[in-house]
């Protein structure tokens, strides 16, 4: 996007959350097409794609989600929130829906950030590791750790209360050390 663009969508969700109806149209016609792009790519259904765009937008003009200037472009942070949605659905449905191909192309940033904190021997017996903990645990961890966030920002990505993202990450945690301690 434009320069004047990007400024144009920083305004508008400012705007949004405060109830202004225009804003939010202007910002739906503008945004909605990438988010469904986004979101159907990974969903590869339709109906789920719509949903996404729904909760981002939904989750945009009741306020519980606000845009920080200096974290990053707007549309890259609607991107990502449609892309994390669409992903938590994917989660929830179970671990059958096929992604499509174009991700196994990708690089894993996990990959990346596993390989930097050991060695290729270590990465792998820290892969397996993380295979023993329960989904939610793993999730959080890797939200936590490998993407950077806050557990807070973790509780808001994973969508669950912060005192119980705290509890995955802990006990899990002590999972790992017993496990990579072995």
């Amino acid at each position: 996007m434009r320069d004047a663009e990007t400024l144009d969508l920083a305004d508008l969700l400012t705007r949004v959350p405060s109830g202004d109806e225009g804003a939010f149209a202007t910002l739906y016609r503008q945004t909605g097409p990438h988010l469904y792009g986004v979101a159907l790519r990974i969903t590869r259904d339709r109906s789920s794609a719509e949903d996404v765009v729904q909760d981002v937008l939904t989750k945009l003009w009741s306020g519980a989600a606000r845009f920080e200037a200096g974290r990053g472009s707007p549309l890259g942070w609607l991107l990502t929130m449609a892309r994390n949605r669409a992903l938590d659905l994917i989660a929830r449905r179970g671990r059958d829906a096929p992604l499509p191909e174009e991700f196994d192309e990708l690089p894993d940033p996990a990959e990346d950030a596993l390989s930097a904190l050991a060695g290729r021997e270590d990465a792998d017996r820290l892969r397996a590791c993380l295979d023993v903990l329960t989904d939610d645990q793993r999730r959080a961890i890797l939200v936590a750790f490998f993407d950077g966030a806050t557990h807070e920002e973790a509780a808001e990505h994973l969508e669950t209360p912060l005192g119980t993202v705290k509890s995955w990450v802990r006990r899990g945690l002590l999972k790992l050390k017993g496990c990579l301690g072995s």
